[in-house]
């Protein structure tokens, strides 16, 4: 049974989104549907990031005639955006308006459409840029018993609703056919926020400019270590003993200057005191950095576990070691086994050092490579944007 003030929270939501909704009908019922308007907006509102920000950035270039707006919730942090940017605050009389009238919606996770006050029209246009490219974890459903019935329906609205979904390998083309609740279409473009680690002009000053704002020198081998995330928050799987750790890896570089730029799970922010995994000066944290991809741009090496980050890295041609300590309990199941994963695998602190002191590169390269060619099928050449862009254009008004 739930408690009074259970009760009364949850009334107070109901109420909010009913009357939420109010000035969304009325816009829907006389204001038509705006020709070149796109509204963007990334991980329920709280990022410019993944998948829109990288087709946004592409389109700025490229097709002037979009005028584009991004969604934030209040208290992000949104200066040094482009300023041909439109920044809009979630719930504002602005954002009911732009999500009732835009003419391509544009978004990398599930929308529920009542809670964001919008309900799609015939001439509005929704991408769902899945946040995903090539999958470890299983999921949606394959992952059905541990994401809930609230979830799972509004999974299959979201799918219902959906005109386009993309893909950046053949492996993924398969899960959104089968596993998503899908049966739309599927452009095999590849992965927006994978344009990135092809354009290698922009990775120098990525990294004097990231480098900078941690006070980092540009001579610092970064090692980037992001673990995925725990549902019970636990920061026991992600202790290492950096000091002995960094010492394999100043033996493996050849030099003193090595940093580990510390990026847990968004889910973590603000949940859990990571205080306790900044114990040596080595370690610097970039949690709250806004985009991963550029992280992953430029580092020297990957310590992940199961974070499809993995396969994002391999893109770059640099050393992935997988940690998982936890390997037995962790309750998601796997689209791989880990024995074919082309990345090593230490499930101790002495395993770990171990890889790092025997680590084959140019076996490390041509595993993979055999990988993604023939189990994943991957197809990314660093032109997705323009192949959505284009997509887009043909569906405009």
């Amino acid at each position: 049974m739930k408690r009074t003030g259970q009760i009364s929270g949850w009334c107070i939501n109901r109420i909010s989104k009913f009357f939420g909704n109010i000035p969304a009908f009325f816009i829907r019922m006389f204001i038509p549907v705006r020709k070149g308007t796109v509204m963007c907006w990334s991980y329920d509102f709280k990022q410019y990031s993944c998948n829109p920000r990288y087709l946004t950035e592409y389109i700025l270039e490229n097709n002037p005639e979009f005028t584009i707006y991004w969604i934030f919730k209040k208290n992000v942090q949104i200066s040094g955006l482009d300023s041909r940017i439109r920044c809009v605050r979630f719930k504002s009389w602005e954002y009911f308006m732009i999500a009732n009238t835009a003419e391509f919606l544009i978004t990398n996770c599930r929308t529920d459409a009542y809670r964001y006050y919008w309900k799609k029209r015939p001439d509005q246009k929704y991408m769902m840029l899945w946040h995903g490219g090539v999958a470890l974890k299983k999921i949606e459903k394959d992952a059905e018993e541990h994401l809930g019935f609230t979830y799972i329906s509004k999974a299959k609205r979201d799918s219902k609703m959906c005109d386009l979904m993309i893909s950046g390998c053949k492996a993924q083309t398969r899960l959104l056919k089968e596993k998503f609740w899908y049966k739309g279409e599927i452009l095999e473009s590849g992965i927006p926020r994978s344009d990135i680690f092809f354009a290698t002009d922009r990775h120098k000053e990525m990294k004097e400019r990231i480098c900078k704002g941690y006070g980092l020198s540009t001579e610092s081998k970064l090692i980037l270590y992001a673990p995925t995330f725990r549902r019970n928050r636990s920061l026991e799987p992600y202790r290492i003993d950096w000091s002995r750790t960094v010492a394999r890896l100043r033996d493996f570089y050849g030099t003193e200057n090595v940093k580990i730029l510390l990026r847990l799970h968004p889910n973590m922010l603000n949940k859990v005191d990571i205080s306790p995994l900044l114990n040596d000066p080595s370690v610097v944290d970039v949690t709250r950095y806004h985009d991963m991809q550029e992280l992953l741009c430029i580092s020297d090496m990957l310590i992940t576990d199961y974070s499809s980050s993995m396969f994002d890295f391999s893109m770059l041609g640099k050393p992935c070691i997988l940690y998982a300590t936890d390997i037995q309990e962790y309750d998601r199941g796997y689209y791989f086994n880990f024995e074919e994963l082309p990345y090593p695998l230490a499930k101790s602190q002495e395993e770990l050092e171990a890889i790092i002191k025997d680590f084959d590169m140019e076996g490390h390269r041509k595993d993979v490579k055999e990988f993604l060619d023939n189990k994943v099928g991957l197809f990314e050449d660093g032109r997705a944007c323009e192949r959505i862009a284009e997509w887009m254009e043909s569906k405009a008004l």
